[in-house]
């Protein structure tokens, strides 16, 4: 399961700034393909990252009812998000990993962080491909096992195009990576 501590943060780095916009984006981008956050953690969450000085929280007017709770990042809470992005980017999870997370939000990260996190990322799937590689050469493994290897060869794969184009996206100037 993703932090959903991170992804709280994230999402407010993004710009949200309500609960309930933090879950109409999670209900409309399909987030919970890769992350199980819904509306009761978000608020438990939001709830948490307030109490531990995360977030600030601003009540304001609504046309439609009570006031609400906008919510913005502290340094510390800008902090903390740096720091889980850089670590689900690290992660040696696989499939649905909280590499995707991490990826998705990098650009938070600013550049420079961003490719070299990425970059880090993309050493540690080329290491874990290459002991996939040598799963694949030993003795006794059978068809089911040579399956599963080349099905994580080929995600890890998937990975390292997407993660390049995403740091082609972020600076062209440092990497040549097409379509």
């Amino acid at each position: 399961m993703q932090k959903p501590r991170m992804i709280v943060l994230a999402l407010i780095g993004t710009g949200l700034r309500y609960g309930f916009e933090m879950e109409s984006f999670a209900q409309h981008t399909e987030m919970r393909q890769w992350a199980k956050i819904g509306m009761s953690t978000i608020y438990k969450t939001l709830k948490d990252l307030e109490r531990d000085g995360a977030i600030s929280v601003e009540l304001e007017e609504s046309d439609i009812g009570p006031l609400r709770k906008a919510y913005a990042l502290t340094p510390r809470g800008r902090e903390q998000m740096t720091a889980l992005i850089r670590e689900a980017l690290a992660s040696t999870a696989s499939v649905y990993s909280e590499r995707l997370a991490g990826l998705i939000f990098a650009p938070l990260l600013g550049t420079e962080q961003s490719h070299t996190a990425i970059s880090e990322a993309i050493s540690g799937l080329e290491i874990a491909d290459a002991k996939l590689l040598e799963g694949l050469q030993r003795e006794g493994i059978d068809g089911i096992g040579r399956a599963v290897i080349d099905y994580y060869r080929t995600i890890y794969e998937a990975e390292r195009v997407a993660m390049m184009k995403i740091m082609a996206l972020l600076a062209p100037e440092a990497t040549n990576v097409t379509d």
